[in-house]
């Protein structure tokens, strides 16, 4: 199979956002590349749906320059769908290789990766370093194992060099090392070793060219200074100055962050005493949300959007938005309860986007709106904490 060649680049990206508006696009950190403000979003979808290519296809049409990804994503299928549609539209001029930035992830064994690991186990080639944090899910960062889904993610997308690879929620090593009963600080400073493994074979195939930047995706970035389960981002920031200098590839990161979960943008618990998207904008990191409209309440999934509920669920949400939307004079133009969601991150400063599931053209109509309203910058701490006490009051 053919596969395309070239990568983003960001002249053309810069180009593409001058052409649809600058105020929809923003630079993605130390790479230099303009992404949409709102990214594809990939969870969800899959190359058996024909809808779901088609919200693809939209979404590129309309400007949406920024794809993510992971190889566990629909056992494969969503890299799938997203090499063919990217292919199709490149063979016919409607997109360029060097507008689009593809980041796929990489980490978990599941459904296929778990069988080829069985495989291999009986082959006597096991991968090192697998953490089995369930019988249907282990996990793994070891250079073997990033080795061989590098090259079936590249042969999934029909690429040759990828713009991000993505550690996908390394902490699993650190949620089951401490479920074992291990010591907190061991268990941590195992983990970080195994990071600076990563980081350092990150860098060889950067070197390589067959991608062009790296970073990494976890849930526990934003936890606060001494939770045992936080990935530590200063240190995984040496161990990129370690494995590359000065001129290192380390560029972004991504994790959880919406109106009910705002720890992000207003817990100081980095250096100097910065919150996490200000540090993240120090080091000049591209910062990619996800779950943006999903958010995690003791356990439970809270939706950020009032068309999903019943009606006394509805007016719930309604009442949060109404009180929400009194906190930024930005916010209060978004018609509904979703819009002032992405309204809100997109306002955060340090956010390059927001990655957003658009599995259906009208889902892809309904976010595009919202790009085309203003979100001015700014970066207060106040608002967020007043935006996570409103929770308590709905």
């Amino acid at each position: 199979m053919q596969r395309l060649s070239g990568r983003a680049a960001s002249e053309a990206t810069r180009a593409l956002a001058a052409r649809n508006g600058e105020g929809r696009y923003r630079r993605l950190g130390r790479s230099g590349l303009w992404v949409s403000q709102a990214g594809f979003g990939s969870y969800r979808v899959d190359a058996a749906v024909a809808a779901h290519k088609e919200a693809l296809r939209a979404a590129l049409q309309s400007g949406v320059n920024l794809i993510d990804t992971s190889a566990n994503y629909a056992d494969g299928g969503s890299e799938r769908l997203i090499g063919e549609v990217l292919t199709e539209m490149v063979s016919t001029g409607a997109v360029r290789r060097d507008e689009v930035v593809l980041i796929s992830k990489v980490g978990y064994l599941q459904n296929s990766n778990l069988r080829l690991r069985q495989e291999r186990q009986q082959a006597g080639k096991d991968f090192p370093e697998v953490v089995p944090y369930a019988p249907t899910l282990e996990h793994c960062i070891h250079p073997d194992f990033l080795e061989e889904q590098l090259e079936l993610s590249l042969q999934r997308l029909q690429i040759s060099c990828l713009d991000g690879f993505l550690l996908h929620n390394p902490e699993y090593y650190l949620l089951w090392a401490l479920q074992q009963g291990g010591d907190a600080a061991t268990a941590r400073a195992e983990y970080v070793r195994r990071l600076r493994q990563a980081v350092s074979w990150l860098e060889k195939a950067v070197q390589q060219g067959r991608i062009a930047w790296y970073g990494v995706s976890s849930n526990t970035f934003p936890r606060p200074a001494g939770d045992p389960q936080r990935t530590p981002l200063d240190e995984l920031w040496q161990a990129a100055s370690l494995a590359g200098g000065a001129g290192h590839h380390f560029g972004f990161i991504q994790f959880p962050c919406n109106l009910l979960e705002p720890a992000a943008a207003m817990l100081p618990a980095w250096p100097q005493e910065r919150t996490l998207l200000e540090y993240a904008a120090a080091l000049d990191l591209g910062v990619l949300i996800n779950r943006p409209l999903n958010a995690i309440q003791e356990g439970d999934l809270v939706r950020l959007d009032e068309d999903v509920y019943d009606a006394e669920g509805r007016a719930a949400a309604r009442r949060f938005y109404e009180d929400a939307a009194q906190l930024n004079s930005s916010w209060g133009e978004a018609p509904h309860l979703r819009h002032l969601a992405l309204r809100a991150l997109r306002s955060a400063q340090g956010v390059s986007a927001v990655l957003v599931g658009m599995r259906r053209t009208a889902y892809v109509a309904d976010v595009m709106a919202e790009l085309e309203r203003k979100a001015p910058e700014r970066s207060d701490r106040e608002i967020w904490k007043r935006v996570k006490a409103l929770r308590a009051r709905t």
